[in-house]
């Protein structure tokens, strides 16, 4: 079954693809805009995708993997660090403090 979420191969050959038309237009910059900016980047995009499909078949499950790792990483440090608790209030004073200054009570 063909997998239609956003993997990693999905974005770095976006990437490439962008790239591309970044490096078309540096080089043929009086080339038509539609082949410059839509049709090679879609071309050079399904290219890469495919080639990325087949050469490296593991490379969307280590992307799963990395971001796993790291949501778990970011999400342990946060709670370890206890700004989920201390962020509400701090936020709170922070919009009071605005809505005086914008109402000029300081002046």
């Amino acid at each position: 079954m063909f997998d239609a979420g956003m993997t990693l191969s999905y974005i770095l050959a976006i990437i490439i693809g962008l790239l591309s038309a970044f490096l078309i237009n540096k080089a043929a910059p009086n080339l038509n805009g539609f082949v410059k900016f839509f049709l090679v980047p879609f071309l050079v995009i399904y290219i890469m995708l495919v080639l990325f499909r087949l050469i490296f078949p593991g490379l969307n499950k280590f992307g799963k993997n990395f971001k796993n790792y790291v949501t778990d990483n970011t999400a342990n440090d946060i709670h370890a660090m206890s700004y989920v608790e201390i962020f509400p209030p701090i936020f709170a004073v922070f919009i009071i403090i605005v809505v005086l200054l914008y109402t000029g009570i300081f002046k």
